[in-house]
């Protein structure tokens, strides 16, 4: 199972095999939300919270 490191805690995450760029993961260890944003290595970046507000707004309209 492919793995990355969580920015936030340094963790170990892993991720599915058919995972694909631009997917959501939680660090299991400080449940921070985490986006794929490379595959071969694992890389994972922080979503930022401000992002998922934005497209909850979008989403009331």
């Amino acid at each position: 199972m492919p793995t990355g490191t969580c920015p936030e805690c340094d963790a170990d995450v892993h991720v599915d095999l058919d995972t694909d760029k631009g997917e959501i993961v939680s660090c299991e260890e400080c449940g921070t939300d985490l986006e794929v944003v490379g595959l071969d290595p694992v890389e994972l970046d922080i979503v930022e919270e401000e992002s998922l507000d934005e497209d909850e707004d979008e989403d009331e309209y």
